[in-house]
This record gives structure tokens, sequence and C-alpha cells, in this order.
């Protein structure tokens, strides 16, 4: 059944909320996109029309380009089919030179995403000149592009004058920030002023009041996963100039991140996950899953969230 769609969709394909959803995996370690319904049918319920697949807490660096394809097809389906017209869909690319990232691009393009979010290179050091080269490149895509600062992992920041060039190339349409620079949010809204087409995206999950009220016209949080109505909530807030409100609720996402101080990142979000009987807890190699022990604190975190999170904790010591 296809949930009541919102009218005042965003005009920008990263406006808005954009959740980077897990990607729900077998025993095997297999992508599965028909284990999306219960997350997709949360998501859908708190009126958000934006996910992301195979984005860093997606694990898609770890998922092999011949099951992307595929994975990404059946998921994007699936999410059109139960959000309806209002459904959007981004879908990340990673590699480690731009031969690779356009193999992963090519691979998921079936999938018909609204754009493609394109990470630099990983494992070596570029310069600036190589750097733009690798977004040039992606032009041949013919799809619209969002270039995605995630330097934590990428080890190649977008610096100021990088990100000037980017914007300067009419096949990228957005930039995705995880780096957390607000120099760069606050250049990056300056000059969006003057290209109505091009917007950017807060991913740092500590800073969406700040980046939403600096000129980001959009949040993609891996909070939104567990939290995705407070999310829409955070961003109507700051719409609506009412900082107190957006200021609290972000003092509740920036809390929940604390679910990465057991054991952080992705095994700790499908931990989360599975504990609201969202998504299996099985993380791709080599991911190892929590163990005992670490479910049970992290379900006593969780315990302090009921009020914002997408689904009642589960029953039992594993989900």
């Amino acid at each position: 059944m296809t949930p009541e769609t919102n009218s005042t969709q965003s005009s920008h394909v990263i406006e808005g909320v954009t959740v980077p959803v897990t990607t729900p995996m077998t025993l095997e370690r297999q992508p599965d996109a028909a284990l999306l319904g219960a997350q997709f049918e949360r998501i859908a319920a708190a009126q958000v029309d934006t996910i992301m697949l195979l984005g860093t807490n997606g694990e898609g660096a770890t998922v092999r380009t011949e099951v992307a394809g595929s994975f990404c097809v059946d998921a994007a389906a699936l999410w059109r089919e139960t959000r309806g017209p209002s459904a959007r869909v981004l879908v990340a690319v990673f590699g480690s030179g731009t031969d690779q990232t356009l193999d992963a691009a090519h691979a998921i393009l079936p999938a018909r995403p609204d754009a493609v979010v394109v990470a630099p290179p990983h494992y070596f050091i570029h310069t600036e000149q190589e750097l733009a080269a690798h977004f040039s490149a992606m032009r041949v895509l013919n799809a619209p592009i969002v270039a995605y600062n995630i330097p934590r992992y990428s080890n190649n920041p977008i610096s100021l004058s990088l990100f000037e060039q980017l914007f300067a190339m009419p096949h990228i349409v957005g930039m995705k920030d995880s780096g957390g620079s607000k120099e760069l949010i606050e250049r990056a809204a300056q000059l969006s002023d003057t290209r109505h087409d091009f917007a950017v995206s807060q991913g740092n999950e500590k800073m969406l009041d700040w980046g939403l009220a600096n000129g980001a016209r959009g949040v993609t949080p891996g909070v939104a996963n567990l939290a995705p109505a407070a999310c829409r909530e955070l961003v109507e807030a700051v719409a609506g100039k009412d900082m107190a409100r957006a200021a609290a609720i972000q003092a509740r996402l920036t809390a929940l991140t604390g679910i990465h101080a057991i054991r952080p990142g992705v095994a700790a979000m499908k931990a989360a996950m599975s504990l609201l009987g969202l998504c299996p807890p099985t993380p791709g190699a080599p991911f190892a899953p929590y163990d005992e022990e670490e479910l049970a604190r992290l379900r006593l975190l969780l315990g302090d969230f009921t009020d914002i999170l997408s689904a009642p904790l589960l029953s039992g010591e594993r989900a």
C-alpha cells in the first residue's frame, strides 16, 4: 500500500532529509533488497521522500560491483512503490580510481537514480587537479552528480578551491558534506545563490541545525535510519526559524550518535536497526556483528530514545 505522499516535495534532489539507508544482508553477507520492506515503511511513514543507497552507512564500498546493480534496481523499485510519486533515489559510488568509480556507477544506472553520489578516490592521496579530473570524468554518465566530501575515509578532502572548480561543472548539481568544515558550507551556500540547480546537504550528524541555518538545503544523517521523523522535524524547525526547537532536536540526535561509543561504524547502526526489527544485524565482511555484551549495552542506550526512534525496541536479547 502506498502511503499518502508529501504534497510539498522539495524542488532539489538533495533538499530536505535524505536517509542513507543501511544495506540489509543475508547470513551469507549478500545484499538483499527484499529485506528493506520494514525499513522503507518506517521512512515513508515519517513523510521523508529521499533515500540514498550504498552510501557509507550502507557499506557501499564493501559491496561487489557485480551485485550492486541488481540490488539497487530492486531497492529503488521497492522504495518507489512504497513512497509513491514523491519518491527519490540517490546511489553512492566509490572506487580507488576513476575507472573503478565509473564501473560502479554504470552498474547502478539501471536503477534510474535521481542522482549519483560520487566520492573522491580512496587509498592514494591525490592532487587537487587530479581530483577535479576525477569528478569531471563523471559527465559521461549523463546523470546528475552529487559530490561526496568524506575526508575521513577518502583521505582526499574537497577543499574550498576544489569545490569552486566542481561548482563550475554543469553535471555536478550538489555536494553532500560529511567533513564538517563550516567555511566550506558557507562558501557553498554563497555560490549556490548564483546557481539555483545546485544544493548542499549536511552529512555531519552533530552540525545539522547549523548547516541548515547557514545555507545547506538538506541533511543526510546516518541517524535518520533510526529517527527519520525527528530529522524531518529539525529541517522544518530551521525552515520556520524556530531555532530553539531545532536546537532541542539536534541535541537529541547528537546524543543518539552515542551508539557509536560502543563500537563505532557500520556494525553499530546494523545492530541498532536489528533491535528495532528493521534490518538484519549482519554487516559486510570483514565487519563483525555485535556480540551479546555489546547488544545489551546498545539496548540500554536506545531505551533512552524511545520518543524519537522510528520503531519500538524488540523484546529479547537479539533481534
